[in-house]
């Protein structure tokens, strides 16, 4: 799931979430395995992982 950023100019960019994550606070769209992959592994002013949830662990991207 993907998380909606802030706002335009938030510095964080959206969180990508695991589907069952129970601290997701804005509207959210469903994403692919291979999608969220690349979001996480590309530029993190796009993009970046629930600290809570840790979708990039479930996936297999080391840290």
């Amino acid at each position: 799931m993907v998380e909606k950023r802030l706002h335009a100019g938030h510095p964080m960019g959206a969180v990508v979430h695991r589907a069952d994550c129970t601290v997701i606070q804005r509207d959210v769209n469903p994403i692919g395995v291979g999608d969220a992959r690349q979001a996480l592994t590309g530029d993190g002013k796009f993009f970046h992982a629930c600290e809570l949830c840790c979708p990039e662990a479930h996936l297999g991207i080391p840290e």
